[in-house]
């Protein structure tokens, strides 16, 4: 293969490889608040939501996605990313009882949910005592939810801080949405070692690129005589 063909290779891997990285970066799960659906150290592709949503993407019913945040739970970085799954969506009527989340007055089917939900036992609204009125199976919270807001958990709900605790997260606050798991987890060196790569992939071929393409020319031009 010529040195002209390999750089037009290099070329089109350097514009996949970067448009890749912006539009659906790679992502890796902190965190077991959405066992078993996601493990920790689980790599996502996920859509960014703040670029692509001028393309039409919006977050449906259901979607697992990751937002910013911002001083939603007081321990963690404000810069943060989150992943929880959306189970309310503007314009929606969430209420919550000791066992079971109800969506419009209709119990939602949550089939990805695996540890059951007893609230009585959460620390709500981040108190120890939280939980306290649903120690009533009668008692209900219900959060109307107003245009850019949505509600969202995590699927582990016995060890997820979400909505049930910080209430709904707002349109502004949404990066991506995840739209492929990858069967790969960050668990050792090897995994950590090909996740940097692939990060730092786009870069290594715009220098490849530079180097198959350029570097002939600026050999002769450093090698010419100065003065």
């Amino acid at each position: 293969m010529t040195r002209k063909a390999v750089s037009r290779v290099l070329f089109v891997l350097m514009i996949a490889a970067t448009l890749f990285s912006v539009l659906t970066p790679l992502e890796s799960v902190r965190g077991k608040s959405m066992a078993p659906t996601l493990k920790p150290g689980q790599w996502l592709v996920v859509a960014n939501y703040r670029l692509l949503k001028h393309a039409g993407l919006k977050p449906k019913q259901s979607d697992i996605v990751t937002f910013a945040n911002d001083g939603k739970v007081p321990y963690l970085p404000p810069r943060r990313q989150l992943v929880k799954r959306v189970v309310g969506m503007p314009g929606d009527l969430i209420g919550i009882n000791q066992t079971t989340v109800y969506r419009n007055s209709r119990a939602l089917k949550e089939p990805y949910v695996k540890h059951p939900m007893n609230n009585a036992k959460y620390q709500y609204d981040g108190r120890p005592d939280g939980g306290q009125p649903f120690a009533d199976p009668s008692y209900q919270r219900s959060s109307y939810l107003r245009s850019g807001e949505y509600f969202v958990m995590g699927d582990n709900r016995p060890n997820s801080a979400d909505s049930r605790w910080f209430g709904p997260i707002s349109k502004a606050q949404i990066t991506g949405v995840v739209v492929a798991r990858l069967p790969i987890r960050r668990t050792g060196p090897a995994q950590n070692a090909l996740w940097i790569l692939l990060h730092f992939l786009p870069m290594f071929l715009v220098v490849a690129w530079f180097l198959v393409a350029c570097w002939p020319d600026l050999r002769v031009m450093l090698s010419r005589p100065r003065g």
